[in-house]
């Protein structure tokens, strides 16, 4: 495996305080396991890192959209299909919904490449209806995409295991991710003075043209994050090392050989 995905100080402080509010440095850390895990982009809203709970503490989840989890079960290669079918109360299944009444329950079987049956997950509509939003206009359609979602982590455990889609929470107890401050971040510091003084420091041909970079980041230093002015600062020692002489012996070796 990889290296764990990293972020940018700007990309980081981004997550945080929009793809994943409220959430500690090591939850950040799980949440880019996950996005490495999964190759789904939290940039394009296809993963998320979501804080619920209550007075006995919140805890993360790491949620992800149901066209997310259909890209990750379609990537194995093993996906050869999937269908749905909707009931009422009388459990007679229909590959499609009219009632004006929302389904009881949806079903969704999942046939995956090479395996020998296929795989059967079964959503019960009170379990999930949130009540709002589109579980009121289109609740066949709510209820389908989390019968599929459960199907397709019992179809792909390694590649699905412990996420869940967006739909499948909605019911759960509500988001309190303001109730954790996010972690506190420097400054993202300025993007073009970075990589000007790291063009700078590469081009450097002499000790005496470092210093005076050096003497530089010095007087911008309050423009640059921390993490910028080590990382440069890094940079420079590097170069000097590059740029010394190397050590010339002073003195003949009385004991070499003629």
């Amino acid at each position: 495996m990889g290296a764990i995905t990293t972020w940018t100080p700007e990309q980081t402080q981004l997550i945080s305080s929009t793809i994943a509010p409220g959430c500690t440095q090591d939850e950040l850390k799980l949440f880019a396991y996950a996005c490495q895990r999964t190759g789904l982009d939290p940039f394009s809203k296809q993963i998320y890192a979501i804080k619920r709970g209550g007075a006995g503490g919140s805890k993360m989840t790491i949620q992800v959209g149901i066209d997310g989890l259909r890209a990750v079960a379609e990537r194995t290669g093993q996906l050869d299909g999937s269908e749905t079918f909707f009931c009422g109360p009388d459990g007679e299944w229909k590959d499609v919904w009219l009632a004006k009444e929302p389904p009881a329950a949806a079903k969704t079987i999942v046939y995956r490449k090479g395996a020998s049956h296929p795989f059967v997950a079964t959503a019960r509509f009170d379990d999930f209806n949130a009540k709002q939003n589109l579980w009121l206009k289109m609740p066949a359609v709510m209820i389908g995409k989390c019968s599929e979602c459960a199907c397709l982590r019992k179809a792909f455990p390694a590649d699905l295991s412990g996420l869940y889609s967006v739909d499948e929470m909605e019911q759960a107890e509500a988001v309190t991710a303001t109730a954790t401050p996010a972690p506190a971040l420097a400054p993202a510091g300025d993007v073009k003075i970075f990589d000007a003084g790291r063009a700078a420091i590469a081009k450097a041909t002499t000790i005496e043209q470092l210093e005076g970079i050096a003497a530089r980041m010095e007087l911008r230093k309050n423009d640059l994050s921390q993490q910028q002015f080590d990382s440069l600062l890094e940079l420079s020692l590097s170069r000097e090392s590059e740029l010394a002489p190397a050590a010339t012996p002073t003195d003949a070796d009385p004991f070499a050989d003629d």
